[in-house]
């Protein structure tokens, strides 16, 4: 039986719908918080919560194999995590997959996120589960949350604190091929996967990209990290949104995201999409708001 949690999410549901083109439906099962939403997915399901140990050793019962989605922190190691991996241990799963951030053991690492993906990793290889984790690079629907492509087709301009750091984007929906193809066919066990696009592209990549996608001169203009944050709090931006965007742009000046591998083609059988591929598929995210 294959586990897959965090089921109603956006990942999670790409997963299992990846997952079976690969399994019969009958070997997986989806579990949530909210079960009752996953009908349409076609699977069995059960119910768990990470902040409720108690639920969680009987929803991974039977698991051959468990993919376990990371809960986001900026404060240190999620308590939900340490509850998974305990139930999982007692449950006998035979693998976990674990969703992790690109580069996330490495020393030095600045970003406040990290230190939960480096010490849940750390828990997995002290647990004794066999164990894979899946180092996802950026998400380009990262840009969508904060809303940058649509100012920058709108005004003409990209503005950047990033230099020339490099992102190897991967996409949701790639990234759920990759978690899907481990959990069908097991392997890579032991393994810290880097798993990116197709190639590490700066900023001002992204705006010749945009630029193509959209018929429209968008140029790239890097500015300070307190240039940056103003100008998107002049824009509207929530606070946290400010700050998120403007940090991320300094860790991809330092460096952090310029990783490429060939993970996605290599599990899939199918190349990975570029962040132009993502933009031109979806067209809404670049819609200026005035339009």
């Amino acid at each position: 039986m294959i586990v897959v949690s965090g089921a109603s999410g956006q990942l999670g549901r790409l997963t299992v719908r990846h997952l079976l083109q690969r399994v019969d439906a009958a070997r997986v099962v989806a579990l949530s918080r909210t079960p009752g939403d996953l009908a349409d997915l076609g699977v069995a399901t059960r119910y768990a919560n990470f902040d409720e140990p108690g639920s969680l050793t009987g929803a991974f019962e039977g698991a051959e194999r468990l993919l376990l989605i990371s809960m986001g922190s900026f404060t240190g190691l999620v308590p939900g995590h340490v509850n998974a991996i305990e139930a999982a241990a007692k449950a006998g799963v035979g693998q976990v997959i674990y969703t992790s951030f690109a580069r996330a053991g490495e020393p030095g690492q600045p970003q406040a996120l990290i230190e939960n993906h480096r010490d849940t990793e750390r828990l997995l290889a002290e647990s004794g589960l066999t164990f894979t984790a899946l180092r996802f690079n950026q998400w380009p629907e990262m840009w969508n949350l904060v809303g940058v492509p649509a100012i920058a087709v709108s005004t003409g301009v990209l503005p950047s604190n990033s230099g020339d750091g490099r992102v190897g984007h991967i996409t949701r929906d790639d990234s759920a091929a990759v978690a899907a193809a481990v959990l069908a066919d097991g392997g890579c066990e032991g393994q810290l996967l880097e798993v990116t696009g197709p190639a590490a592209v700066t900023d001002a990549d992204v705006a010749d990209t945009l630029s193509q996608v959209t018929g429209r001169t968008i140029r790239c203009e890097q500015v300070t990290d307190d240039e940056l944050a103003a100008m998107l709090a002049g824009w509207g931006l929530p606070e946290p949104y400010v700050q998120g965007w403007t940090g991320l742009g300094a860790y991809k000046r330092e460096g952090w995201f310029d990783v490429t591998t060939h993970a996605v083609e290599r599990l899939t059988a199918r190349p990975p999409a570029s962040i132009g591929d993502y933009f031109a598929a979806h067209p809404e995210a670049l819609r200026p708001a005035r339009d």
